[in-house]
């Protein structure tokens, strides 16, 4: 009896060993799993906040132009001769900064992020 009990407890250890063993990977891995989805996370947010930034910025300067643009127009329009269609140069300059300033917006041209597939997974 003394021979059954030595070998049942061997083996109730060798059984708790290979559950803690095989707990502890699980754990390792979701660990792992956790890390990786916080670094994509990171970068997301990080290329976000930098498209963010950009387009912050692009607004910022077509709202500058804008207002010289309108200051100019109004400055035109309140002229006594705005009526006459003889085009002047400071017309014509009006014209090719107004061309010039919608053209100049950057950001607005570069192509879009492609989004992931469905279905594929990222590695």
């Amino acid at each position: 009896m003394n021979r059954l009990n030595v070998l049942a407890a061997g083996m109730l250890m060798v059984v708790a060993t290979g559950f803690i063993s095989w707990r502890a990977g699980w754990q390792a891995h979701a660990d792992h799993t956790r890390e990786q989805a916080a670094n994509r996370r990171m970068q997301a947010e990080r290329t976000v906040r930098q498209a963010e930034l950009k387009a912050e910025a692009v607004r910022e300067s077509g709202r500058v132009t804008d207002k010289t643009l309108t200051r100019e127009v109004v400055k035109y329009v309140r002229s006594p001769n705005h009526g006459v269609c003889r085009f002047d140069d400071a017309a014509v300059q009006l014209r090719q900064r107004a061309i010039d300033a919608a053209g100049s917006l950057p950001g607005f041209d570069e192509p879009a992020v492609p989004a992931r597939e469905s279905g594929t997974k990222q590695r």
